[in-house]
C-alpha cells in the first residue's frame, strides 16, 4: 500500500488551482489490487497535496482494510513548495497510527508527534525530533522535482521525509541511452518523461524502492509508474485512470 501513496501520484504544474487523478493499481496475475487519489490545492502562496490509497478485492481481504492517506500543507515561495506540515494515516479493520511531522526549518529541526489505536482506543503516543533534517516531505519532492532539474541534470540526491529513515535520502534519475530505452520498453513506449525515483525502503519486497515513473511534460502529470520484480506474483504498475484540472 504504501507504494500506491507514495509512487502512484502527481507531480503538478505550479499554474493550477485544483488537480485531482485517479489511479488504477495492478499487480501481476492478481489483476487490480486498489487505487490511489491524489489530489493538489493552492490558496495564493498556501497549498495541500492530499493522496489516498485503498486496496480492493483479494488485497483488501488480506491486508483487513488497509487504508492510507498522506498530507502536506505548506507555503509557495518562488514557485517551490515548503512544507509546514506533513502527516500520515494508516489504518486497517482494528489498528490506526497517525504520524505528525512539523517543520521548523529556521532551526532545522522537524517534531513528531505519533499516536496509535487499537479497536477504537488510544494504545500509545510519542513525541520526538526527528534524528535528520530535510527540507522536503516525499510529497512537496516529487511536486517540486520540475524545478529542480531545471539545469539538465541527470541524477540528483534530495533529502525529505518519508525517503530513508535514517536520513531521509532519495535518488532522481533521468535515465538515457540504453537505460531509457530499457524503461520505454517497460512502459510500451508511452510518450513522456521518464525518471527512475530511489526511496531506500523496502516497499512490499523491493529491495530499495525502486519506482519507474512516466510524466506528460505539457501537464506534469505523472502517466504510469511501475515497481519491479515484486515478491510472488511480479510487477505493481500504477496507470493514470481519471484527470481533472480547475483553473
Amino acid at each position: 500500500m504504501r507504494a500506491l501513496a507514495l509512487g502512484f501520484f502527481l507531480i503538478f504544474t505550479l499554474y493550477s488551482q485544483t488537480i485531482e487523478a485517479k489511479y488504477r493499481v495492478t499487480y501481476g496475475i492478481l489483476g487490480k489490487v486498489g487505487y490511489s487519489v491524489a489530489t493538489f490545492t493552492k490558496n495564493k502562496d498556501r497549498y495541500v497535496i492530499k493522496v489516498k490509497a485503498k486496496a480492493t478485492g483479494l488485497a483488501k481481504i488480506l491486508s483487513r482494510g488497509r487504508e492510507e492517506e498522506y498530507i502536506s500543507e505548506g507555503v509557495v515561495q518562488k514557485g517551490i513548495l515548503i512544507p509546514k506540515v506533513y502527516k500520515k494515516v494508516r489504518k486497517n479493520a482494528s489498528k490506526k497510527s497517525i504520524k505528525v511531522y512539523r517543520f521548523d526549518h529556521e532551526k532545522k529541526r522537524i517534531f513528531v508527534h505519533t499516536k496509535r489505536y487499537k479497536s477504537g482506543k488510544l494504545e500509545s503516543k510519542h513525541d520526538e525530533i526527528l534524528q535528520y533534517y530535510a527540507k522536503d516531505d516525499i510529497l512537496s519532492l516529487y511536486f517540486n522535482l520540475k524545478k529542480y532539474f531545471i539545469n539538465g541534470k541527470k541524477h540528483l540526491v534530495f533529502f525529505a521525509v518519508g525517503g530513508n529513515r535514517k536520513d531521509g535520502k532519495v535518488d532522481v534519475y533521468l535515465p538515457e541511452g540504453k537505460e531509457l530505452k530499457k524503461l520505454k520498453s517497460l512502459f510500451g513506449n508511452e510518450k513522456g518523461l521518464y525518471m527512475d525515483v530511489v526511496i531506500h525502503q523496502k516497499i512490499f519486497a523491493s529491495k530499495e524502492g525502486r519506482l519507474h515513473i512516466v510524466m506528460d511534460e505539457k501537464s506534469g502529470v505523472a502517466k504510469k509508474a511501475l515497481l519491479k520484480d515484486v515478491i510472488f506474483f511480479g510487477d505493481i504498475v500504477g496507470k493514470l485512470d481519471k484527470l481533472k484540472i480547475k483553473y
